[in-house]
């Protein structure tokens, strides 16, 4: 039977020697080269393709893990043993990766070392018993962390399933509304009095606002796909701020009640900034009876100015606080509640202001109302960030 052709690389002469006396002192094997780096042990081993390579970890010239990947690369046949004085384990890992079918920690048994020889010419693995121990709780932690992934994706798959479910819901609604009115001008619109068209237009309106309202939730929560996206914030007055939500409106803007002064200033992306004050706004008209006003107050604190919408609603009571801010979530989640709504907006206020390094609160009362207020950096804080 033919022996076992070994090439042996390894930087240390008196290691090297050992090893040369020891596989030489068994009639199976034959020593068929050696290297003392790792350019030295690719070069051999591509002249003499030995059956198995002995390859330390450390050896100079990009070490064990670049020579067992070009060994395996030009002599694919070939079976490489990692052999080092044990480290850590990540450089076990990492020789594992490169395509070693052993480790053998530096000092191991003589019998060990030809046995793990003899096992790889089979093609089966063999790892000290040091190594072991580490390379189990390595592959117990990347288990641990693939089932989290999993159920990480599980997660998001129902999350997607739930809003593709809300968003059909939320977009019939107004289509709906439209296709209605639209068909009734079809019919009968020689018959409509200018009124009844004014009505009919005044509802196509709003549910054309609604769409659009909708479609701008959704692209300002795609710019803030995860948690710690920063928005590039700017010196805003807060009257801008109120101005560009109120534009959203249109004439249901008249039911707002805005302070006449609102020039102190803060930092804040205008158009994420706007989105989630239009937020407020439209959950407060929602919650609100049509003639009820919505009111909004400006003001500073320490460190931070901060905008308030205030409705006159039924308020939310203090279990639905807890969780309003959550996705998908409603103050009013009954069949019987009179408003519609993704259940975005105020996860999507929260996620806008995080992004802001600010926040968003809540304070209500069952029966009165609620006022909910986005906390934005001021301007004037010393403290405060630089333009992102």
């Amino acid at each position: 039977m033919e022996p076992i052709h070994v090439l042996i690389a390894e930087d240390e002469p008196d290691v090297r020697a050992a090893l040369e006396d020891l596989i030489g002192s068994d009639d199976a094997m034959d020593v068929v080269g050696t290297a003392g780096d790792a350019d030295e042990a690719i070069e051999v081993a591509e002249r003499v393709q030995p059956d198995v390579a002995l390859v330390d970890v450390k050896m100079p010239n990009g070490g064990g893990p670049r020579a067992t990947r070009e060994i395996r690369r030009l002599c694919p046949e070939t079976h490489v043993v990692a052999i080092s004085a044990y480290e850590d384990r990540r450089t076990v890992l990492e020789m594992l990766r490169a395509g070693v079918v052993g480790y053998i920690v530096k000092g191991t048994p003589a019998e060990e070392i030809l046995f793990t020889i003899r096992r790889s010419m089979q093609g089966q693995g063999s790892l000290s018993v040091e190594v072991t121990a580490d390379v189990i709780q390595e592959l117990a932690q990347l288990l641990e962390r693939s089932e989290s992934m999993t159920r990480e994706l599980r997660q998001l798959d129902r999350t997607k399933r739930e809003l593709i479910q809300i968003l059909s819901h939320e977009l019939f609604t107004p289509i709906t509304a439209i296709q209605g009115f639209a068909v009734t001008v079809s019919e009968r619109g020689d018959k409509l009095s200018g009124e009844e068209i004014r009505t009919l237009a005044s509802g196509v309106q709003r549910a054309s606002n609604r769409i659009r309202r909708l479609v701008g939730n959704l692209a300002a929560l795609a710019r803030l796909d995860r948690e710690g996206v920063e928005a590039p914030t700017r010196p805003v007055e807060a009257s801008e701020l109120i101005q560009r939500a109120s534009s959203e409106f249109g004439a249901n803007a008249e039911r707002l009640r805005v302070p006449d002064d609102a020039t102190l200033r803060l930092w804040a992306d205008p158009e994420l900034a706007t989105r989630a004050l239009v937020i407020l706004i439209e959950n407060a008209a929602a919650l609100s009876d049509e003639e009820a006003p919505v009111e909004i107050d400006v003001r500073q604190r320490e460190g931070f100015v901060d905008i308030g919408v205030t409705d006159h609603g039924p308020g939310i009571s203090e279990e639905a606080q807890r969780r309003v801010f959550d996705a998908f979530t409603q103050a009013d989640a009954s069949s019987t509640r009179t408003h519609q709504g993704l259940g975005i907006g105020l996860y999507l206020a929260r996620r806008i202001m995080n992004a802001h390094g600010g926040a968003i609160d809540v304070a209500s009362q069952e029966g009165k109302g609620s006022t909910f207020r986005l906390s934005f950096l001021a301007l004037d804080d010393t403290s405060g960030p630089e333009p992102r």
